[in-house]
């Protein structure tokens, strides 16, 4: 990229980060995920950059990649079930539970 282009995309990141990022956590709830979903998008815009900045809404181009790369993130396998697929609670074995609830000194 070349150095004009590079010195526009850098304050046009600046400009827009705080309003994408924003408008990241209207759409998930979630700053973090917000912090995250307007990096991705910053950074699809930086790599077609001489495509789309003579755009006459780059604003409104923005959202739109901030929208997909959102539902791209909703549509991950990990993301489908509420524990994320980790830590799913176990299964309780009534067997055990009952040896727990037996007190020691009774036979």
């Amino acid at each position: 990229m070349r150095r004009e282009d590079e010195d526009r995309f850098r304050e046009f990141a600046v400009r827009q980060a705080a309003p994408l990022r924003r408008c990241a956590y209207l759409f998930c709830g979630d700053w973090h995920l917000a912090e995250d979903l307007m990096q991705t998008t910053l950074i699809k815009i930086y790599k077609s950059w001489s495509r789309v900045e003579k755009r006459e809404s780059l604003q409104h181009y923005a959202r739109t990649v901030l929208l997909r790369t959102w539902l791209d993130e909703k549509r991950r396998p990990f993301r489908r079930s509420e524990f994320g697929g980790a830590n799913v609670p176990e299964v309780p074995d009534p067997a055990a539970r009952a040896r727990r609830v037996r007190p020691a000194h009774r036979r």
